[in-house]
């Protein structure tokens, strides 16, 4: 598998704490990769650096395009986005007071679309966009079994339903890779199960997964290649196998002994 998202000498300072000293990190095309290590160790700055949400102080952050390697270090997320990287946060961003179906309509407001002349004139390929876009609703709704509740208010649902209709909401903007941090943190064990299907289903559909979590039972099942942080470096990597394997990173969970 070649590289879709390569990491580049990735430093990043608050002040006189060093949050993330040089990482470098390739992820395969096709793969689910894990980003594991102890609280603190810098896996979500490490997201927030790679999608745009923080300015890093050194970097070169490089996405595989069809023909040449686009360069996505000092992009805003709404442009990493439109290039084809996708995030999900630890903490749920859904829009409580819309329908589970009008919540993936608004996300892929942030795939590549039309000037606001050609929507305000309504011409036939904003109509065509906006008809494709219903049909990939009614897909994901599907894929991520949330169809009964469409119409209803995102409120509504559970919270692991909520992680299902975060997780769809970033497959509306049809992705090369998705970032997802801490995808089943405080979901109930049955759905759980439902996610990790959906997510071993993922790189069938060309998304490439890129997966912080805390939960090492799931990573560890699911995940092709890990890298694990410590104290803002890259400690190792290698295959679930490799990793669990490594004293390396007992001691970093565990501590000295």
């Amino acid at each position: 598998m070649s590289g879709v998202l390569r990491v580049e000498g990735l430093s990043k300072s608050y002040r006189r704490v060093t949050a993330l000293d040089s990482v470098s990190l390739e992820v395969r095309q096709g793969s689910i990769t894990g980003l594991i290590g102890p609280n603190g160790s810098g896996k979500s700055t490490l997201f927030d650096c790679i999608s745009g949400f923080q300015r890093q102080d050194s970097c070169r952050v490089l996405l595989q395009g069809e023909k040449n390697l686009l360069d996505l270090s000092d992009l805003p997320p709404v442009k990493v986005v439109r290039a084809g990287v996708r995030r999900t946060f630890q903490q749920l961003r859904v829009f409580p007071r819309l329908s589970v179906l009008d919540n993936l309509l608004t996300a892929a407001q942030a795939a590549p679309g039309f000037s606001t002349l050609a929507e305000a004139l309504r011409w036939p390929a904003v109509r065509r966009h906006e008809s494709k876009n219903c049909e990939r609703a009614a897909q994901v709704l599907e894929e991520c079994s949330l169809s009964p509740h469409a119409q209803g208010p995102a409120s509504a649902l559970s919270y692991g339903q909520k992680k299902l209709l975060e997780l769809g909401m970033a497959l509306m903007t049809n992705p090369k890779i998705l970032l997802l941090d801490e995808p089943v943190a405080g979901v109930n064990p049955t759905l759980i199960g439902n996610l990790r299907q959906e997510l071993l289903r993922m790189p069938k559909r060309g998304v490439t997964l890129f997966v912080v979590e805390h939960n090492l039972k799931l990573v560890f099942d699911i995940c092709d290649w890990i890298f694990v942080l410590d104290r803002g470096r890259l400690l190792t990597a290698g295959t679930p196998a490799d990793v669990s394997k490594d004293e390396r990173v007992l001691e970093a969970y565990l501590g000295h002994g």
